[in-house]
């Protein structure tokens, strides 16, 4: 009689503890993930390959000779290509330029060009120590601009004057669109379409009256997965009745 009790008690903890792995296997199913490195995006080959443009020089805002001068010969050939730098410079001695730099940082009246016209700064502005210059040994200019440098004030200055900060600001390349020209004619003629009409009378669509909608939709319950320790008791609790009723028998 004890056999048997313990007997059917051992299945009834089988049977549980079956039904808590099963259940707990449906719900959350082995999944098989394998990891790898992620692969090439096709988005870097579909972008067109931009290089952007190479300057030999920088370029300052309201330069006398853009992109500046490193040596006499160049200034000498911007003066016989520009009219502007060759007034400006119409004073100083090209043959005898060179190059040096500041010794010391100055405050000083710089030139500036708008346009075609050079003037000279109202208010004076500070070269820094060791910035590169040309000069003839009497007047010095800023290497990198062309524009000319004095101790004293001179003329003339312009209402346009720009803050002094300004001039140590790159001017950023512009890029024009390339002139395509006119385009040939395709030799195509446009014609114009009268909308398709169908063959057959389309009939107008019906609106059902109100009495006919229905007042309101009814949906079903979500269906709850029981969890599987709820499994688990219900399974148990009946092991034990069968197992007590089994008992009173005897």
């Amino acid at each position: 009689m004890k056999h048997r009790v313990l007997m059917l008690f051992l299945i009834g903890a089988s049977a549980c503890l079956l039904s808590f792995f099963v259940a707990r296997a449906l719900r959350n199913p082995a999944v098989t993930m394998t990891y790898g490195p992620p692969a090439p995006s096709r988005a870097a080959e579909m972008v067109p390959k931009i290089q952007p443009a190479k300057y030999e020089r920088i370029v300052y805002p309201y330069s006398v000779i853009p992109g500046g001068v490193r040596s006499r010969e160049e200034l000498a050939g911007n003066m016989s290509n520009d009219r502007v730098v060759a007034d400006h410079y119409a004073e100083f001695a090209v043959s005898q330029a060179r190059m040096v730099k500041m010794e010391v940082a100055k405050n000083v009246y710089v030139s500036y060009r708008i346009r075609d016209k050079v003037f000279w700064t109202a208010k004076a502005i500070k070269i820094p120590q060791g910035e590169a210059l040309i000069t003839d040994g009497r007047d010095y200019a800023r290497a990198r601009c062309g524009n000319r440098i004095s101790v004293l004030p001179q003329a003339p200055v312009s209402e346009e004057e720009p803050a002094p900060e300004v001039f140590d600001i790159p001017v950023l390349a512009s890029v024009e669109p390339p002139d395509l020209g006119t385009l040939p004619e395709s030799g195509l003629e446009l014609r114009e379409f009268s909308p398709i009409e169908p063959s057959f009378p389309v009939p107008p669509p019906k609106i059902l009256p109100f009495y006919y909608r229905p007042l309101f939709v009814v949906s079903p319950p979500d269906i709850a997965v029981p969890e599987p320790g709820t499994l688990g008791l219900l399974l148990a609790g009946l092991a034990a009745l069968f197992i007590v009723r089994l008992r009173r028998r005897k």
